[in-house]
Formats: structure tokens, sequence, C-alpha cells
């Protein structure tokens, strides 16, 4: 969809996860295009941050990078 607005590595891994999680579990049609689809390849694709990179890529558009972005970082800063 989009390139990474920043980066995914072990710093900020879990909660981009965790982030991906919630928004799986809150919002049946996320992320836009397929989600079921997009379900199916983060299980495959959350091993490690650079295949969760990869997924991001391929299914989130600007507004979403950008949410996840603001997400970690305000996790980030609560820690």
């Amino acid at each position: 969809m989009t390139r990474r607005s920043f980066s995914i590595d072990t710093s900020n891994y879990e909660a981009v996860k965790a982030y991906i999680v919630e928004q799986f579990r809150t919002l049946s049609w996320w992320p836009t295009e397929a989600p079921e689809r997009a379900k199916i390849e983060f299980e495959a694709m959350r091993s490690n941050p650079d295949r969760l990179a990869e997924w991001c890529e391929k299914w989130l558009n600007g507004d979403q990078w950008r949410q996840l972005e603001k997400a970690v970082h305000k996790n980030s800063r609560r820690a």
C-alpha cells in the first residue's frame, strides 16, 4: 500500500504487534482492503520486526501508518 513512515525494530516491535491485534479485534474492516486476507498474512508474518514491517507496507495506507506511529510513540512515552 504505502512505504513505511517510521521503522519497525526491536524497540517498538511488541507495541506495533499489539496495536495491529487491537485494530483487528475492534474493527472488522481493518485494514480496508481484504481484511480477512490481511489477518491471515499477519499471523504468518508477525514473527519478527522485518516481516512485520513487510506486512505493514503491504496492507496499511498512509493514514493507518500515521495512526500506528502515533500509537507506538504514545506507548513508548508511557513506558
